[in-house]
């Protein structure tokens, strides 16, 4: 299950999306299938596929663990895996 902050929200308009994935798919494989899905509102706002990492003011939990303390995108996932992405604020 992912839960979609405001960007992410934004450009997916869905706060929660479930995501079928095939056994031993990663958290790369995550971000693949739904810039598939959602196309390039989602790689503008969460995902550089060309990089195969994250726009630089979003981060992802995968448990309650922000996904650059694990394996990054070869961070394997499981079933009922809560993913969370995060975008920061900034401004003054």
């Amino acid at each position: 299950m992912l839960y979609l902050e405001s960007s992410a929200d934004l450009c997916l308009g869905k706060k929660v999306v479930d995501v079928e994935l095939k056994e031993g798919a990663t958290f790369g494989d995550l971000l693949d299938g739904l810039e598939r899905n959602f196309g390039s509102k989602l790689s503008n706002e969460i995902y550089n596929s060309g990089k195969r990492a994250m726009q630089e003011m979003v981060k992802a939990i995968v448990n309650g663990v922000l996904v650059h303390n694990l394996d990054g995108s070869d961070t394997a996932l499981n079933q009922g895996d809560s993913i969370i992405f995060v975008p920061f604020a900034v401004g003054g």
